[in-house]
């Protein structure tokens, strides 16, 4: 090492740190992390749930604009109706599109008692359902639209 410096000073070579090059990957990351013109529409949320006599598990499947996909599993540490169960991971939907910015969703779901009773086409007749109805409507109020749709 000491040999080649001693060839090469009568070069005049100096370093020079490149300051361009890591300008650029500053200005690439930082396109690529900033925000989507309006995050606030577009969202999809897909609920599904899976309830026996032991355990209970629900999923949630969140898509936003410009291909983004955040999916969640859960597993309750209680027993829980199916329909509770739907409930449940709809609450979790609605409140992991909020936290994301959503203002403007719509929800999918293979429960066609939840999704006519949001839609208030079905009574809730149970008292622990008619809870989670109304804690759903109370959510439902900080979204501009929501959409709730039946899906097979």
């Amino acid at each position: 090492m000491i040999a080649w410096s001693v060839e090469l000073s009568e070069f005049d070579i100096r370093y020079e740190p490149k300051g361009v090059i890591n300008s650029q990957c500053l200005a690439n990351f930082s396109a690529k992390l900033t925000p989507l013109s309006d995050l606030s529409a577009g969202w999809t949320i897909y609920v599904d749930n899976s309830s026996n006599k032991t355990a209970c598990g629900v999923g949630v499947i969140l898509e936003g604009p410009g291909d983004l996909l955040l999916e969640q599993a859960l597993q309750f540490g209680f027993k829980a109706t199916n329909n509770q169960a739907e409930y449940k991971v709809f609450l979790v939907g609605l409140n992991l599109a909020y936290d994301m910015g959503a203002r403007e969703v719509t929800c999918k779901s293979d429960s066609q008692v939840m999704v006519d009773q949001i839609k208030g086409e079905f009574k809730v007749n149970e008292p622990l359902l008619q809870r989670y109805y109304h804690t759903v409507n109370n959510n439902i109020v900080r979204f501009q639209k929501v959409t709730v749709e039946h899906i097979r």
